[in-house]
């Protein structure tokens, strides 16, 4: 007789008499329930209960008369965690020295439970019981403190709740007992004291693999495959293929947590509704990722990379009730920008930006949303809310109500598991810890939290089951996956607070681990009798993932005997009636679950060997055609419009961007000289680089940073040195201190701007811009010229109109660092370097067109001053690459200014070759190393190096050709 058989036949008996089915969960017994509903008919008068919320409705009036609170399990461990906190704090304890973790805290929470629930106090616990003396007495003062804080605080746990059954009346009900219910010896008291011992216990039933069971051995199919997924998706197929309705399958896992969420990807994806009786983990929704998210930017130092991976995944949003108008993504590109990296005093550079005068309206208000956020997050992580669980926790869910996307139910259902995760460490007292171990509590718990938990099936769903939980729904049709040995065998390691030779001096009533493994076996394969109709068994041969192979579990073996009628089979002979193990693709059928099952049939052989697959790919994806068309063509020796060169044929208006329209730079010209492809992206196909600080540790400010810092500094000094003589005739009289006091004062100001990682870094890169200092002051003291202007801007609203000679005249937009006079209407000009002077040659003065400002801007100077009326007759004679600092030693490379025509000629060559719609990659490869879109060309400078010289190209490159001729 099976289980179900046996419950009805004593439920019929009595049909009116009120009847309560104890069971281990309320999803075990409902799903009983139906099962003999669906093959007996109506079931009255029953009620489905577990012990503790049956036995807590019973003694609700004693607990009440006697004004005690029941104790949760969920709020014990945090009362035990307390206890072992304050217990550990002495220098003299057992525990002195060991970290709390979460995992320590389970494992004494389970200890002291365990000896309530054999019915062991504190005063009858001996500490020569224990193999350790001194942990005996620790284990006996744990218990003791943990008794009285229950009596003190008017607490009763589960364990206690045996005491208050004296006084209770005995009800005329029928009490019909799971036999896995009662798992200590207070259970078994607090059942007999509530029922006086009139109730009816199950028989446990036949294990499946016994010969006496109703397990469908006949209708067993088995199967091995390469991956879970691969596992999972021939678990569909073979469903697929037999036309079963999904709500007459079980997919019970032996592996919850990896195949729950194998199974949840697969069903996803093609549609399949299902529910999960354990659960799903809280990262898939957005609440969940969300406080994955803040916890990584906490346990990071605040690196603004988990905030930034956030907001671009939609997952959070900053918003302001005063600039309702910034929008995520311009709040994404000033973070990025930003350079705030790590650190809290880092993001203040977000406020000093915002008031900067160089960033827009609409920049500003995104930052100034993005202060007003940090400033309100910072506020909420104070050093004690750092330091608490609870208090931690208060702050992830404020985090989630301000700033969380909060799209479906799911959502709101994690954020209402933490709200009950901050009550339940409220009711356990003040804890405090570092916040390492505080976060690590906490992501524990995050880790058990689940979601979308339906224990029992629903009508059109797919039921996915846990090894601890299946086998009970009655479904038709079961598939048992994830069936490997390391999954079935239990582990008997005995518990290492309460080793099994300590438990048997303690109390006979402590289970030891070889007893509690083999209960566990004896449930789970009892359950696993209750499964009719069809069985798929199935495993994970050789999992991929982890390079490992596996074995199939015993039972698997057991039940493949019964079948095939050889009591002796082994697993060889097992796995060659399974056949071939199976891979992601299965072997080719009329079921197609997804567009892979579509495609690998017609790209694989009869011997698994792929095909050549590419006009079939093409012919469904002309993208990937026009790809190779593409590499095809930067192949071959003939230049075309896969090597940049755009067909405008005598109609240069047909290039994306009008080039008359086009303002330039010298920065412009010269990246058009060095690589014209890099020019063609960024200038006229407007393809922009994201603007992302790059964060390094061991340095306070980049390269651009420090350049900024030192031309401050001299352009101050240089313009309070000038103020002071304010007559160009007049010799000026540099001073040192001065110059000093400007450099600490430009120093401090940057720190305000960009708090440094470390206070020795910072003292490192300041000693380092005070030696660059000298370095300028020591050139400056024997300078005979005068500066004039430092910074000049050369351009107003519009463009300056540069007339470089009668045929040729451009728009154009810079700032000079420096000029000079040298002599009456002689003029100078310096552009400040920072860094190497090794690629400036002292005998160029274009160098293949890839070193134009200096002579492009001297003879914008000098058009400015004339023009401006700063001085009609000036002259600029000359010019020079200054590199005042420690790394350039104060160096210039002078740059002649008597080549006018040349550089006329270049332009005009250049203007030329851009009208022509003529953009080739760079003649230097090496160029390439440092380009913001390598990832674009790859190889194709390289590629191009033949084609640069072919004679069928030199008329169409003619133009470039002549410009990197230019020395």
């Amino acid at each position: 007789m099976t289980r179900i058989q046996q419950l009805y036949e004593i439920m019929n008996k009595n049909p009116l008499q009120r009847k309560v089915l104890l069971v281990p969960s309320l999803a075990q017994g409902h799903q009983w329930l139906e099962q003999i509903s669906r093959v007996y008919g109506p079931v009255l008068n029953t009620e489905v209960r577990t012990l503790e919320s049956w036995s807590m409705e019973r003694l609700k009036l004693q607990l009440a008369k006697s004004k005690l609170r029941y104790l949760p399990h969920s709020e014990s461990k945090w009362i035990l965690y307390r206890l072992l906190q304050e217990e550990s704090s002495s220098a003299s304890s057992y525990l002195s020295g060991v970290a709390l973790t979460p995992g320590f805290n389970h494992a004494f929470h389970r200890a002291v439970l365990e000896l309530r629930g054999a019915g062991v106090i504190a005063d009858q616990l001996l500490a020569e019981d224990f193999e350790n003396e001194k942990k005996g007495l620790f284990v006996k003062k744990l218990l003791g403190r943990y008794e009285e804080e229950l009596r003190r605080n008017k607490l009763v746990d589960f364990a206690g709740l045996s005491k208050l059954t004296a006084r209770v009346q005995l009800i005329n009900e029928s009490i019909i007992v799971d036999p896995f219910v009662i798992r200590t010896e207070m259970e078994h008291k607090l059942l007999q004291a509530l029922t006086r011992g009139k109730h009816v216990t199950l028989s446990v039933g036949h294990e499946f693999t016994d010969q006496r069971s109703n397990f469908p051995v006949e209708n067993s199919e088995f199967f091995h495959a390469l991956g879970s997924i691969a596992e999972v998706r021939e678990v569909m197929r073979r469903m697929m293929g037999s036309s079963i309705a999904w709500d007459h399958v079980e997919v019970i896992a032996s592996d919850y947590e990896k195949y729950a969420a194998a199974i949840y990807t697969v069903t996803s994806s093609v549609g399949v509704r299902c529910t999960f009786s354990e659960g799903l983990p809280i990262v898939i929704t957005n609440a969940g990722k969300a406080v994955k998210l803040y916890l990584d930017w906490l346990e990071s130092g605040y690196n603004v990379d988990p905030v930034l991976s956030a907001l671009k995944q939609g997952i959070i949003r900053f918003k302001d009730e005063r600039y309702e108008g910034v929008t995520t993504s311009s709040q994404v590109r000033e973070l990025e920008r930003a350079g705030i990296g790590w650190g809290r005093e880092r993001y203040k550079f977000l406020g000093h930006l915002a008031a900067s005068k160089e960033v827009t309206e609409e920049r500003s208000h995104a930052l100034l949303t993005l202060d007003r956020v940090f400033q309100r997050l910072f506020n909420q992580l104070t050093e004690a809310a750092l330091s608490s669980p609870e208090k931690l926790i208060h702050a992830v869910v404020d985090f989630l109500e301000n700033y969380c996307l909060l799209k479906e139910e799911n959502d709101y259902q994690v954020l209402s598991e933490l709200q009950a995760l901050e009550q339940s460490m409220k009711a356990a007292g003040e804890l405090s810890m570092n916040t390492s171990l505080a976060i690590q509590y906490l992501r524990s718990d995050l880790d058990h939290m689940r979601i979308q938990c339906t224990s029992t099936p629903s009508p059109g769903h797919l039921h996915v089951a846990s090894l601890n939980t299946g086998g009970q729904t009655g479904r038709p049709y079961t598939s048992i996956v994830g069936m490997s040995e390391s999954n079935w065998a239990f582990s008997i390691q005995q518990d290492p607070v309460l080793l099994d030779d300590e438990r048997l001096r303690i109390s006979l009533n402590l289970q030891v681990s070889s007893d509690r493994a083999a209960r566990m076996i004896e449930e789970r394969n009892s359950r696993l009798g209750m499964i009719k109709g069809r069985c798929l068994m199935s495993y994970c041969s050789y999992d991929l993932a982890d390079q490992k192979e596996n074995m199939p579990a015993f039972e698997m073996l057991q039940i493949f005997r019964r079948k095939s009628g050889q009591a002796d089979a082994d697993y060889e002979a097992m796995h060659q009636d399974m056949k071939d193990v199976l891979g992601f693709f299965s072997e080719p059928s009329d079921i197609s679950m997804d567009a892979i099952d579509w495609w690998m049939p017609n790209l694989l052989s009869s011997e698994s060997r792929i095909y050549n697959g590419q006009e079939a790919v093409y012919a469904n994806y002309s993208h990937l055609k026009d790809g190779k068309v593409a590499v095809e063509a930067r192949l071959d020796s003939k230049c075309s419009s896969y090597d940049g060169l755009v067909n405008t044929g005598e109609q240069p208006d047909q290039l994306p961007v009008n080039m008359d329209s086009i303002v330039f730079s010298a920065s412009k010209l010269e990246q058009y000289a060095r690589c014209p492809l890099q020019f063609f992206y960024k200038e006229i196909l407007g393809v922009r680089i994201k603007d992302v600080a790059a964060y390094n540790r061991t340095q306070w400010l980049d390269a651009m940073q420090r350049g900024s810092l030192v031309h401050e500094i001299y352009n101050r000094y240089l313009m309070e040195v000038k103020s002071q003589h304010p007559h160009s005739t007049d010799p000026i009289t540099h001073d040192q201190s001065l110059l000093q006091a400007i450099t600490e004062e430009v120093i401090q100001l940057y720190l305000v701007q960009v708090p440094a990682p470390s206070a020795h870094i910072f003292q490192k890169e300041a000693a380092s811009i005070r030696k660059d200092v000298e370095i300028f002051y020591a050139n400056e003291k024997h300078r005979t010229s005068i500066p004039v202007f430092t910074e000049l801007q050369l351009h107003g609203e519009l463009p300056m109109q540069l007339e470089l000679s009668d045929e040729l005249t451009i728009p154009i937009r810079g700032y000079v660092d420096r000029v000079d006079e040298i002599a009456p209407h002689r003029y100078k000009i310096f552009d400040y370097k920072t860094g190497n002077p090794r690629k400036y040659k002292q005998n160029e003065c274009f160098s293949g067109g890839t070193q134009l400002q200096l002579p492009l801007y001297g003879a914008a100077v000098e058009q400015w001053m004339r023009e401006s009326g700063f001085d009609p007759e000036a002259q600029v004679v000359d010019s020079a690459y200054y590199f005042p600092t420690e790394r350039g030693m104060g160096e210039e490379v002078s740059r002649s200014q008597t080549r006018r025509d040349d550089l006329a000629s270049l332009l005009q060559a250049a203007l030329g070759s851009m009208k022509q719609g003529v953009f080739p990659p760079t003649n230097e490869p090496k160029n390439c190393s440092w380009c913001d879109y390598r990832a674009v060309c790859g190889a194709h400078a390289e590629h191009f190096e033949e084609k640069r010289t072919a004679p069928e190209n030199a008329h169409r490159l003619g133009h470039i050709l002549e410009v990197n001729r230019y020395a």
